[in-house]
């Protein structure tokens, strides 16, 4: 062996010193994955060193033909025998959980699966590799767990600042739709934070995917059948892409700022309006297209800006880097805001 390692492994290859049977044992005694090998059925057959080590006490002959899945906890059952049923079907699955070590210490697992075949193509067994990654997993643990502490005070931030907006305004009665309009506005980008940090309702399963699409259903769904079975929103699907949480808030206001008006003087303030939302995307966007139908009809543009179209305005052009555009047809409002995917969407580096 240490001829081989003194001559090289390639060159030994090629000089025959080392089969390819010698080889594939090699690496795979060297891995620092725990690999386990398993019958079609999903029964051990071999475990690596690593294994032995991390996950067994004993050598696999003592523990050859046991049902792979009983070596996992309970809690993490369901997932396993997902994984064995997806490998089968489609030959390579992945899932991650907690799995105890031979000493009782939790670990989490990042396990691949991949289905072995012979040479004429038929099933011959399963491969089981496992990557500890608990050291990964407890930093998003501790980093949830902080956003969580961050959301919840932002939250109570909110609170607090709405209930001094309504002390404050009691007794004025002329900034009290300002002070309305004000708490709508803290109310939105609390909806927005809700949003963020919902839990799964079973909580054994992933969270959910922070998409466009999600965010979007989530901000416009107390405004969806407002007052009337009439009234109410329409999504018609198209791009979607996971969203940085720095997006979050400006698209909370936009969203919220719109939906307002909808109300107030457009499609939503009458019985049979309605509102459409589309996404597009394009080579380097996506569009979002905002319509109203069925409200009163628009005989022109307002001629002033309000407060909330600026708030929109520098929200798509300063914290999104986009564009908007407002066509103001006889039959509703159309609003298109173009918005740069690499500012919008959310990457393995964030």
């Amino acid at each position: 062996m240490h001829r081989l390692f003194d001559t090289g492994t390639i060159e030994a290859v090629r000089r025959g010193l080392w089969s390819v049977e010698t080889l594939s044992r090699c690496i795979v005694e060297a891995s620092s994955d725990c690999i386990e090998v398993l019958d079609p059925q999903g029964n051990l057959q071999f475990a690596n060193p690593t294994a032995l080590q991390q996950l067994r006490s004993c050598d696999t002959a003592e523990n050859e033909g046991e049902p792979w899945s009983l070596s996992w906890p309970e809690e993490a059952r369901a997932a396993v025998l997902a994984g064995l049923e997806a490998v089968r079907e489609t030959g390579v699955a992945r899932f991650s959980h907690w799995r105890p070590g031979i000493f009782g210490e939790a670990r989490y697992w990042d396990v691949a699966l991949s289905r072995m075949l012979d040479d004429d193509g038929g099933p011959i067994g399963l491969l089981a590799v496992s990557r500890d990654i608990t050291a990964s997993a407890k930093t998003q643990a501790d980093h949830e767990l902080r956003s969580r502490e961050l959301s919840h005070r932002l939250k109570n931030v909110f609170a607090l600042v709405n209930g001094l907006v309504t002390l404050s305004a009691r007794d004025i009665p002329v900034v009290q739709p300002y002070a309305r309009t004000l708490r709508d506005r803290f109310t939105s980008l609390g909806r927005a934070l809700e949003y963020l940090h919902a839990s799964p309702q079973d909580k054994a399963a992933p969270r959910p995917a922070q998409t466009l699409q999600a965010l979007l259903r989530a901000l416009l769904m107390p405004y969806d059948g407002v007052g009337s079975a009439h009234r109410r929103i329409r999504f018609f699907g198209g791009a979607d892409v996971p969203i940085r949480d720095t997006a979050l808030t400006s698209l909370a206001l936009i969203i919220h700022e719109l939906a307002t008006n909808a109300v107030k003087y457009g499609a939503l303030s009458g019985d049979t309006g309605t509102v459409s939302l589309s996404c597009r995307r394009y080579d380097k966007s996506i569009s979002l297209i905002w319509c109203e139908r069925g409200g009163p009809p628009i005989a022109q543009p307002p001629e002033h800006a309000g407060f909330g179209a600026t708030l929109v305005q520098r929200s798509v052009g300063g914290q999104l880097g986009g564009k908007i555009a407002y066509h103001w047809w006889p039959e509703g409002l159309r609003v298109v805001i173009s918005i740069p995917i690499d500012l919008l969407k959310q990457t393995e580096a964030t």
